[in-house]
């Protein structure tokens, strides 16, 4: 099945790898930490568990089904322990093909504040418009994919880019170039407000 699901699903396989390395080296992730994922017509395609993004490999992708049955993966892998929230995102939103789940460091920080992000660039407000934050629990639970279904369902259908609190970022597209360009840009708007923020404080 390996060699047909590889052709299958070239493309997507391609884009999975290129920007999972992207977001790596981007500094927007860090060890084995992160998952992307891409819609493949009723089931997705997502990176493997305990794999590090700057190393994914065509065998380091699985292949799920709606109900999160893994169809596909390499002998000894396992699907990322977050498939259930990608999941909920592609049930909630039928026009986005990508998903990514990302850990960069402003963006995290700033979702320690519980404080809403404020949209300081011309950008960001064009962009992102507003940043939801999703409550916090336990990385790979059922209670952290409810509360990512909770969170997206609530939110406005232009709204793609979320924080969860105390554990990074979640950012959806229709293309993966799309998803990455927003964790790039969300990244940058964290920092910008983690500083903008200090600066404020050393003038008073």
């Amino acid at each position: 099945m390996g060699v047909i699901y590889n052709i299958k699903y070239e493309r997507q396989i391609k884009d999975i790898i290129r920007f999972s390395k992207l977001a790596y080296y981007k500094q927007l992730v860090s060890a084995a930490g992160g998952n992307v994922s891409m819609r493949c017509g009723e089931n997705i395609l997502i990176t493997s568990r305990n794999v590090s993004l700057r190393d994914v490999k065509a065998d380091d992708i699985a292949l799920v089904n709606p109900e999160g049955e893994v169809l596909h993966v390499k002998t000894d892998g396992m699907a990322s322990k977050e498939t259930f929230f990608h999941l909920n995102v592609y049930r909630l939103r039928p026009s986005v093909n990508c998903v990514m789940h990302l850990h960069p460091t402003y963006a995290t920080l700033w979702s320690l504040t519980d404080q809403e992000m404020p949209m300081l660039t011309e950008s960001a407000k064009l962009k992102i418009l507003r940043v939801p934050v999703i409550p916090a629990e336990k990385p790979g639970s059922e209670a952290l994919a409810s509360a990512v279904c909770r969170t997206v369902q609530s939110a406005s259908q232009d709204i793609d880019t979320f924080l969860l609190k105390n554990h990074g970022i979640l950012v959806m597209g229709k293309t993966m170039e799309e998803c990455f360009n927003q964790a790039e840009l969300l990244e940058e708007t964290a920092k910008i407000a983690v500083l903008y923020s200090i600066l404020t404080k050393l003038k008073k």
